[in-house]
């Protein structure tokens, strides 16, 4: 009995490798959760940035004109980028 909970506990030591790729593990989501963090910046920082370019527009045209308009959906598509990753395909 005691040889086979030895073995469990030789089988289950926390070797270097383990180690090491529990912290590889832990480092890929930290990864994952910064670049989320870089992503949801990009998309805050893209609504603010047309928000004021909309708030200059009602400022320099009045809301009449920028109204009648209606929204640049070509403009806007033909800014809009890619994230690499899909840009890539991976």
């Amino acid at each position: 009995m005691f040889k086979w909970i030895a073995n469990i506990v030789l089988d289950h030591q926390p070797t270097p490798e383990r180690l090491a790729e529990r912290a590889l593990r832990e480092a890929r989501l930290e990864l994952f959760r910064a670049e989320q963090r870089v992503h949801d910046a990009l998309l805050y920082a893209n609504y603010h940035r047309d928000r004021v370019r909309f708030l200059e527009r009602v400022k320099d045209e009045g809301i009449e004109r920028v109204a009648d308009q209606g929204p640049a959906r070509q403009s806007m598509l033909a800014e809009l980028k890619p994230h690499p990753k899909l840009a890539s395909g991976q």
